[in-house]
């Protein structure tokens, strides 16, 4: 019986998570294709792993790579409501790094990037039909209309 009760609560956590992870297309671990991606102006970053991944009733989004200046980490958590949630990041940043979440579509969502309250970033991802690949267009908004575009592979 206390075996039943245990399976029956395990699933009740489960399941949703799960249900969620298929539904959605963009939930998974995404490295960038450097030779794919454009970086204009700058350098394109060594390698580059996007993870997103179900948390509760939201989400995580972490950014590992390896630039010219070397390892960098960030992690948000949140929800596809619009709210600006605070930005981890190391190496640690002296200004304060804020992402709000926008969900466009069943492929598509939107991330804005602000620097200390200001919005500086705004990134359209979108995930291919077959959900192979994900592109993510950034836009700078503080600095005139600076694009990047780069390509992710599903893993």
């Amino acid at each position: 019986m206390k075996r039943a009760i245990l399976v029956a609560g395990l699933l009740v956590f489960t399941v949703p998570r799960f249900a969620l992870a298929q539904n959605q297309p963009l939930v998974g671990t995404w490295k960038v294709d450097v030779a794919k991606s454009k970086y204009e102006p700058g350098a394109a970053p060594k390698n580059e792993t996007l993870r997103f991944e179900p948390v509760g009733d939201g989400f995580k989004v972490s950014l590992d790579g390896v630039n010219q200046q070397g390892p960098y980490h960030s992690e948000a958590t949140g929800k596809f409501d619009g709210a600006d949630v605070p930005v981890v990041a190391t190496p640690a940043r002296l200004a304060k790094f804020t992402y709000s979440f926008s969900r466009i579509d069943d492929r598509t969502w939107e991330i804005v990037i602000k620097v200390n309250g200001e919005r500086r970033l705004l990134v359209r991802n979108v995930v291919s039909e077959n959900g192979k690949t994900m592109r993510g267009v950034s836009t700078v908004t503080s600095r005139g209309q600076v694009n990047q575009d780069v390509i992710y592979e599903k893993q």
